[in-house]
């Protein structure tokens, strides 16, 4: 089997059972501990003044148990900056937009805090490299626990500021706001005429509050300048950790759903970690498969495409068969590590610990191909402070069901994922940058199936003719409501959607590319009083375009059921895209059985999750 790790925190040290816990863990196959380690208590009096006494005897133990040790290097967080350091004039708190407000959680702009940070990690090293015991390194950069991520909801209530919100206010973040832009624009007559704006001089920018954006042109740069600068924050780290651990894996903790007020984008994350031969410890998982999927498979695809390295961890408690579907996750990715807590895997007995330790076997680093992609539009969810849009997830659990499936935002489009991809699936998509657009539609001409229920815009909702074209939009192309019975054409690709009746719908589109071709058109009215322009209507239609073809659909979604809907249920989307995916996939369906949670293909077999159990079968 390749390399894998298998990481458990939370040994109870400092107690009569920590000797017979490490036994357990060797015995159930764990080959490393990883202890949270904070900076207050390596070097809690004076600068320069260590005691690693406390760490060196729970190390010790974890040697003579014959494991390895994972690091969990904590020095962001307010609760692990040593008292003398915050004493000593040189510290800078991030301060809120909200309320101008400091927190104690240092300022990752601040470049005398970038300094202790390496002084503090070489001083490690020195000390811990030469117990040969080190199986990989987890700095816990920032956050309230470590995440690479802002401040959020605090560490200990109370006690310090903190809350979810924007945390780029203090003199360091200003300057560094205000020299981006200068770099970007060139000078204030540039940035007035994108903005929208009359600023006088750069000196006048501040970071300002969404509904206060002079334009949304300008409420992106600023969202895009918060995400960088924690992506240059992580890439500090990976970079100083790399250069100090030689040969030591090295893991940047994240979390969160990627909100945009924590910073994280995952693909800049992993793409940073990946340019220093680093990896992602993903702190994301619970009991469920597809709410896990969900969480993670963004930053997966990633680290990927990119050659970082991947773990998971999971939120919180875990059931034993949450042990099971997480196992089966993480095999189905392919990652390196998987991550338990001591408690999940002992606090029911030992039932955790021995779906563990069953399924030992299939955790590894092995090559995954994905061949469809689920777009997630970052870019409209950071500008209008809102989470994925519900349908995105409806669709992606659906189509997860039949076939492995990535999720790919704009980073990695403009980063040339797509190129690897054969179905594309955009839902909820209203805007997004003119560029990825542009990849997009050229993608599609060279041979790529798109299928979206949007009329994409680029950030100031302005038409991309490329993308319009590769739908069969055009710039006479209008936009009727009203509620309309529509019927389904044939396309030459359709099986289960021919067999559909039709569906009532309350919008359509007419002035369309004259070679565009109608999957649902209208059923005439006697009503009507333009029946020419009826005859033209459709809410979903397609064109080819190049050597691909873009779909487009605004009907019903209907991928989940539900009680009493309006106008009747049709399934008609799912119908669609099951076609489209088996026409267009070149891969065929995982077969996935009703009393099956997922499968996966592995090693020339079929892996198959069902209730607290994972088994293999011949691909049909």
């Amino acid at each position: 089997m390749k390399e894998h790790e298998i990481a458990v925190c939370g040994v109870p040290f400092d107690t009569a059972e920590e000797k017979e816990a490490l036994r357990k863990l060797k015995e159930h196959g764990a080959t490393s501990v990883q202890i949270y380690v904070h900076w207050c208590k390596v070097e809690p009096e004076k600068r320069g003044e260590f005691d690693w006494s406390y760490y060196d005897r729970q190390v010790k133990l974890i040697q003579d148990a014959g494991r390895k040790w994972v690091v969990f290097l904590i020095v962001g967080p307010a609760y692990s900056t040593p008292e003398w350091f915050k004493k000593e004039g040189g510290p800078c708190g991030m301060v809120c937009l909200e309320h101008g407000v400091a927190g104690e959680i240092e300022s990752i702009w601040n470049p005398l805090w970038r300094q202790e940070v390496t002084r503090l990690l070489e001083a490690f090293a020195a000390h811990y490299v030469p117990w040969n015991v080190i199986e990989s390194v987890q700095p816990g950069i920032s956050g309230d626990y470590g995440e690479a991520i802002y401040p959020a909801i605090g560490s200990h209530p109370g006690v310090y500021h903190t809350h979810y919100g924007y945390w780029c206010m203090d003199k360091y973040a200003l300057a560094s706001f205000r020299r981006t832009l200068q770099e970007k624009y060139g000078d204030i007559a540039a940035l007035n005429k994108a903005w929208r704006a009359f600023y006088k001089d750069f000196e006048e920018i501040v970071p300002f509050k969404r509904h206060k954006a002079p334009s949304r042109t300008a409420q992106f740069d600023f969202m895009m300048w918060y995400k960088a600068s924690m992506t240059d924050y992580d890439e500090f780290w990976m970079r100083e950790c790399q250069r100090i651990f030689k040969g030591i894996p090295v893991y940047m903790c994240t979390g969160g759903d990627e909100e945009p007020y924590l910073g994280a984008d995952f693909a800049e994350q992993a793409r940073a970690s990946a340019k220093y031969g680093g990896g992602i410890r993903l702190t994301n998982e619970g009991n469920d498969f597809y709410e896990n999927y969900d969480d993670t498979v963004h930053c997966v695809t990633s680290c990927k495409y990119y050659g970082a390295y991947m773990g998971l961890e999971p939120v919180g408690p875990m059931k034993p068969y949450g042990v099971t579907a997480r196992t089966f996750g993480s095999a189905a990715y392919g990652n390196r590590q998987i991550f338990h807590y001591y408690g999940n895997l002992f606090d029911s007995g030992d039932a955790g610990a021995k779906r563990m330790q069953k399924y030992l076997d299939i955790i590894g680093e092995r090559e995954t191909k994905e061949n469809v992609a689920v777009f997630l539009p970052l870019d409209m969810t950071w500008l209008e402070g809102s989470e994925v849009p519900g349908n995105i997830r409806q669709a992606l659990n659906f189509v997860r069901r039949q076939y492995e499936t990535a999720v790919i935002s704009e980073t990695l489009v403009e980063d040339g994922i797509l190129d690897g991809i054969k179905v594309l699936i955009m839902l909820g998509v209203k805007y997004t940058r003119a560029g990825v657009l542009k990849k997009i539609a050229e993608w599609v001409k060279n041979g790529g199936t798109l299928i979206t229920d949007e009329r994409c815009t680029d950030i100031e909702g302005e038409f991309v003719a490329e993308f319009d074209e590769a739908l069969g939009f055009t710039s006479d192309s209008l936009y009727y409501g009203g509620i309309t019975d529509f019927k389904p054409t044939v396309p030459p690709w359709g099986r289960e959607f021919c067999e559909k009746d039709g569906c009532c719908n309350k919008i359509g589109w007419g002035r369309l590319s004259p070679d565009a071709k109608s999957l649902l058109t209208t059923i005439p009215r006697p009503s009507y009083t333009d029946k020419a322009e009826v005859d033209y209507l459709s809410c979903a239609f397609y064109r080819g375009y190049g050597k691909g073809m873009g779909v487009y659909y605004c009907a019903p979604l209907d991928l989940t059921p539900r009680t009493d809907p309006l106008f009747g249920e049709y399934h008609i989307y799912e119908h669609i895209l099951s076609d489209l995916l088996r026409e267009f996939a070149s891969v065929s369906a995982l077969g996935t059985k009703a009393d099956e949670i997922a499968r996966a293909r592995f090693d020339g077999k079929m892996m198959v999750l069902k209730h607290d159990e994972i088994s293999f079968i011949d691909e049909e």
